[in-house]
């Protein structure tokens, strides 16, 4: 049985969710991530799942949280995230989690990605949105990570996360070689 790991970054707080405001206490990609987790242990896996987090933490607010995450985008920040998960090169399937933002991938992502080595891992991108699905996440991923295969994973409307069981095993049935 591979190695897995769940990465993600997900955002608390004020989110937008079919074009309203809404104040989140879990975030729609943990709520995915969990969810990835518990159909990945149903097949026998033991997943890992290790939330990124930034050290100077986003705002509560949505338009805080807008405006710093256009300005990352905009510089190409790699801000400061959380150490870790232990051991990262024993794992063979990193699924990475991440919100669309911008039509990419959070600037934390970013810093995951470059502060870890993915040589010889199968990376597969998930991501929750609020109708962009992946634009240019994963040939932003695929630019960062030269040589490592890295597949298409599955996308949650965040209007629809209640239903992102059904989206995760779907894909898991789909790919089944990926938990064996």
């Amino acid at each position: 049985m591979k190695k897995i790991l769940i990465a993600y970054f997900s955002h608390e707080g004020e989110n937008l969710v079919d074009d309203r405001i809404v104040t989140l206490e879990k975030g729609n990609t943990r709520i995915a991530a969990e969810e990835l987790a518990k159909q990945l242990e149903s097949k026998g896996a033991k997943p890992m799942l290790f939330r990124i987090e930034e050290m100077i933490p986003y705002p509560q607010d949505y338009e805080g949280t807008l405006a710093r995450s256009r300005q990352e985008k905009e510089s190409g920040a790699n801000p400061l995230i959380n150490d870790g998960p232990n051991n990262f090169e024993l794992y063979d399937v990193v699924f990475l989690g991440f919100p669309n933002w911008w039509g990419t991938i959070p600037a934390p992502i970013l810093s995951f990605i470059r502060d870890h080595d993915f040589s010889g891992k199968k990376v597969i991108p998930f991501i929750t949105h609020g109708g962009q699905d992946f634009l240019y996440s994963l040939d932003t991923i695929k630019a960062e990570l030269p040589g490592v295969e890295v597949i298409k994973g599955f996308a949650c409307a965040a209007p629809y996360i209640a239903s992102a069981k059904y989206v995760i095993i779907s894909f898991l049935e789909e790919n089944p070689e990926l938990v064996k």
